[in-house]
């Protein structure tokens, strides 16, 4: 759904999707390429030293982003425009898909080291080898929502909300107008000349 929305509001909106795209590109590759590290790292060497910080510290900077954006979110529905309350909620959306992808990521590691204990002997096997299975949902998981988040930018931009976050959150009456969604050219009212 297109609105007729300002400049000003659009880069506005821009905003949460940019923010995402700078925690996805940044603190997830990050934590997915410390987590692979790990596994990778041989014993007593400077990797596996820093393995826990090089783990920790781009998950919470992740969520700490994450925190705020729901924060952001929650602030933006009850003081800013309907279209940036949108596409915040929007951002906040696709951050749960995250965090379920980080949910399912840490089941896979604990159900690695739960079997590892199990077995000594393939102990440190069975761990890494989860943990290199845990990192593929979430690395997937981050280059989808990348792309969307992407795309939401450019929606941002043009004045665009997704459709069915529309009829979830409909925008007020003086928001709407009519737009063409294939990029046909708007039919002429009735009465007026065509060239």
């Amino acid at each position: 759904m297109v609105v007729d929305i300002e400049e000003g509001l659009r880069r506005r909106a821009k905003t949460p999707h940019e923010l995402a795209m700078v925690n996805l590109l940044l603190f997830n590759l990050l934590l997915c390429a410390g987590l692979l590290a790990s596994t990778l790292a041989q014993k007593g060497s400077v990797i596996s030293h820093y393995r826990d910080i090089a783990i920790a510290v781009p998950l919470g900077l992740s969520l700490l982003l994450i925190g705020y954006s729901f924060l952001r979110a929650r602030r933006a529905e009850g003081g800013d425009s309907w279209f940036v309350a949108a596409h915040w909620r929007l951002a906040t959306r696709r951050y749960r898909i995250l965090l379920i992808a980080y949910l399912v990521g840490a089941a896979l590691i604990g159900l690695g080291w739960l079997l590892s204990l199990s077995n000594p002997r393939l102990q440190e096997f069975m761990f890494l080898a989860f943990i290199r299975v845990a990192v593929a949902p979430m690395l997937i998981t981050v280059m989808v929502i990348a792309v969307l988040e992407s795309g939401s930018i450019y929606q941002a931009m043009r004045g665009e909300v997704p459709d069915t976050l529309a009829q979830r959150f409909p925008p007020p009456a003086d928001l709407l107008r009519q737009q063409p969604s294939s990029g046909e050219p708007a039919s002429p009212r009735a009465g007026a000349e065509v060239p």
